[in-house]
């Protein structure tokens, strides 16, 4: 009975990811909403023409979201990974790059807008009407460059700092505010489409002051390393990780401009204005798909780091599957609602004629079908940059962005026209997984044994002689008796063990949580370099350090920190 009530659960797993998940795909789903809302606003309060203009500065809005990707994301991903293995220093560093990277991109990126401002304009549109209100909305654009390159970017950083609701709430704020100042200033000041431009600077400026309150933070462990600054050596290795680590969800934002153009193009030559529209509403539908896709990845990825740092393989599949299980399920639900009621949701995106229906419904009902596809490509490149497998996630990027949705279009509109493009939209998303799985095999094939599966994770390096969890619902006894009689050691160390995890569980125990409900806490024990190495990773409230410290220890060394809201142990006998 006890050997069955220890066996290792997800239980913080499956709880610390369902608190990260909410926030991020609220997150998601309040920036693709106010991007819809604020098309909408100009359109009624401005004119189809200002409405136009904004769409045209796309690909420059998309390199600023590349941007934030690369350095936000890369960063946390190694803030989360240096936190798993208690490397305060790394953190701090990689965090000092991040802001240095940030304040100086910012400075270039404004500099050469400014002085290229007339030829940027006139590549985005040879229209003088339109490139005249193009310039009118890019000032301001312009102008806010560093609040809209610090503010995502931070939020990151923030989230894998153990606030997902904090980062959260920025971003919502800032999209509540923009969507309001929207109204006020195209209302009833009549600023016309400059109003839109500035209400999105203030935005992203009343959210930036507030986002600098986390830094006074108790809880806060984002620190500026000062001697980082003094070292530009070092500080420029920190950018290179961090650059190398966020390339792949970079790359894959950047290459989505890429595919837009060719698609729209191909998508002209063979049906036209409808089918333009068709595309546009195929768009909008994946907007809901991406809220889920960016949700469940996103917040996979600090999770993933910590217990990469740790190596808690076993906790690392826990998270991966519950990403792919809520992707699963949401990729599932929107494809069978296109699948039943096209024509329902084309017409959530406007009111279309009979002849463009005529195209939307098939281009919806082919297209739906690549969204398992595209869900299940993001979630693993996703998890390969966590995991640190650059060279996966960045071939992913490249395989999903262009390499073979490109010729896929080209010859299958070639034999079936229009309906070919929709088709091959679907054809390279499984394409992608196709190609991996072949990387995949290969790869496993020439590891040695190192990697045994899909999660190509160093088995021989785990060294794990037990791995159990348990709730403070159990008694010291119970915790005590299952150690006595599985731990394999000799038995003045199995005392030694025994006594400082019961020890520490009893201190957990009487600490509690914060909804008085029962802790989980995961035990895990390796045995390294002649050491047996005790890890525990509790969700109840912080604990207190000096009182976790047995009396009568033999401790080598004792760390207790907070990660991700979670207090995670590390003991050495």
């Amino acid at each position: 009975m006890t050997h069955t009530l220890l066996k290792r659960n997800s239980n913080i797993i499956n709880k610390k990811y369902m608190e990260y998940f909410l926030p991020t795909v609220l997150t998601a789903m309040a920036n693709n909403i106010a991007i819809m809302v604020d098309s909408v606003l100009v359109g009624q309060l401005v004119g189809s023409a200002s409405m136009a203009a904004i769409n045209l500065l796309s690909p420059v809005t998309q390199l600023y979201f590349s941007l934030t990707i690369l350095f936000g994301l890369g960063a946390s991903t190694i803030i989360s990974y240096a936190k798993g293995v208690n490397d305060k220093k790394t953190a701090d560093k990689t965090f000092t790059a991040v802001i240095v990277s940030l304040l100086l991109f910012s400075a270039l990126l404004m500099a050469l807008q400014f002085i290229f401002l007339n030829d940027i304009a006139s590549v985005l549109t040879s229209i003088p009407k339109l490139k005249q209100q193009l310039i009118l909305y890019y000032v301001p654009f312009i102008i806010g460059t560093p609040f809209s390159m610090f503010l995502p970017s931070i939020v990151h950083c923030i989230r894998s700092d153990g606030r997902p609701t904090f980062a959260s709430n920025l971003i919502i704020i800032s999209n509540a505010i923009n969507l309001t100042m929207d109204i006020v200033l195209m209302g009833p000041f009549k600023t016309g489409i400059i109003g839109s431009s500035i209400a999105t600077v203030i935005g992203n400026a009343v959210a930036f002051v507030i986002m600098l309150s986390h830094f006074k933070n108790p809880n806060n462990t984002l620190h500026f390393d000062f001697s980082a600054v003094r070292n530009p050596r070092e500080l420029f290795k920190s950018f290179c990780s961090m650059f190398t680590t966020g390339l792949s969800g970079a790359l894959g934002t950047l290459l989505i401009v890429v595919r837009m153009f060719f698609l729209n193009s191909m998508i002209q030559n063979s049906a036209g204005a409808e089918g333009m529209v068709a595309m546009s509403v195929i768009s909008s539908s994946q907007i809901f798909i991406s809220a889920f896709i960016t949700g469940a990845s996103q917040t996979m990825i600090p999770i993933v780091s910590v217990l990469l740092g740790e190596k808690d393989f076993t906790g690392i599949k826990f998270a991966f599957r519950k990403a792919m299980y809520i992707l699963l399920i949401a990729s599932t639900a929107i494809v069978l609602v296109i699948e039943m009621f096209p024509e329902f949701v084309a017409r959530l995106f406007g009111n279309m004629t009979q002849t463009e229906m005529q195209v939307i419904v098939p281009a919806l009902r082919i297209s739906s079908l690549s969204f398992h596809g595209l869900a299940l490509s993001f979630l693993i490149m996703y998890y390969y940059m966590a995991t640190t497998r650059k060279g996966f996630s960045v071939t992913i990027s490249v395989l999903n962005g262009i390499a073979l949705i490109i010729p896929c279009v080209y010859f299958m509109d070639l034999l079936w026209g229009v309906n070919g493009i929709w088709t091959a939209m679907t054809v390279a998303q499984y394409g992608t997984l196709l190609v991996l799985a072949v990387m995949l095999i290969v790869t496993i094939k020439k590891s040695d044994g190192r990697y045994k599966n899909f999660y190509l994770l160093d088995e021989k390096s785990k060294n794990e002689i037990m791995s159990v969890s348990v709730s403070t619902d159990f008694s010291e006894n119970t915790v005590e008796e299952y150690l006595s009689e599985n731990l394999t050691a000799d038995n003045e160390t199995k005392l030694s063990v025994t006594s400082a995890i019961t020890h520490i569980f009893s201190e957990i125990k009487s600490s509690g949580s914060k909804k008085n409900k029962a802790v989980d806490i995961d035990i895990r024990i390796r045995y390294e370099n002649n050491s047996y190495i005790i890890l525990m990773l509790s969700n109840g409230n912080e604990l207190n350090s000096p009182h976790l410290i047995s009396e009568n220890n033999t401790y080598k060394s004792f760390e207790c920190t907070t990660v991700l809201g979670m207090n995670q142990i590390k003991v050495i006998i």
